[in-house]
């Protein structure tokens, strides 16, 4: 199954009720937490930045702090004060429980080579755990970026500057929300990009918990503009 068959942009509002996992970038050195996730068809990442300056792509297994070559995402480069949050983040959307690996492409301090990457639905045996991703990452050179604007995901405000690493809330809403939504395939070179609006309703009560790494609970999917990312290379 190709990676690009995994994530949804147009569907990102139509779940009434989705699971919310927020993944901390960079808030305690070079790490993203929680780095394994076992995540279902219809959850979101929610990835929220951290000091200085970090990205978020989608990796190939074989090839350590290389993004995929078609599909995917690319959240471009999070310029943060130091020990603050970002007011923005980075959400995907997942429609499948195949396993993948993502990462930071910072070469400031080679973050990729130094453990900076993660996870969704780590494997049983072989490259798809964390353990063996590590030991190809620690080989390799220069983490790459895509030479593109953010694609893949939808960058949005980050309505909370103080949301733990694995807490989530739950939410089934009645309201109605527009989604600008961009998706991009790189083959061979050449971007294709496609732009549609969708309008749809959503619904009302809202529950929040707190939970580890392994806890899932529901979240709504508010509507976010997709905006481009400037890299900026400093930590």
């Amino acid at each position: 199954m190709k990676l690009s068959s995994i994530f949804s942009l147009a569907g990102l509002v139509s779940q009434t009720t989705a699971i919310t996992w927020n993944v901390s970038v960079g808030k305690n050195g070079l790490t993203f937490e929680p780095n394994e996730i076992r995540a279902g068809a219809g959850d979101i990442i929610q990835f929220i930045f951290w000091s200085r300056n970090h990205s978020v792509v989608a990796g190939e297994f074989t090839r350590p702090c290389i993004p995929r070559l078609t599909g995917g995402f690319w959240s471009g480069f999070f310029p943060t004060a130091v020990d603050t949050i970002n007011s923005q983040l980075f959400r995907v959307q997942i429609n499948s429980s195949e396993s993948f690996v993502f990462y930071c492409s910072q070469n400031n301090g080679q973050h990729c080579k130094n453990g900076m990457f993660g996870i969704i639905n780590p494997g049983v045996t072989g490259i798809t755990t964390l353990s063996s991703y590590r030991n190809l990452a620690a080989g390799a050179g220069n983490a790459t970026s895509p030479r593109v604007p953010s694609f893949g995901g939808q960058i949005g405000e980050n309505p909370n500057t103080s949301v733990p690493p694995s807490s989530s809330t739950s939410t089934s809403s009645t309201a109605t929300s527009t989604v600008l939504t961009s998706t991009s395939t790189i083959t061979s070179g050449t971007v294709t990009s496609a732009t549609t609006i969708t309008s749809t309703s959503t619904g009302s009560s809202t529950s929040t918990r707190t939970g580890n790494a392994a806890a899932r609970t529901g979240a709504p999917v508010a509507a976010l503009a997709v905006a481009g990312a400037a890299a900026m290379f400093f930590v």
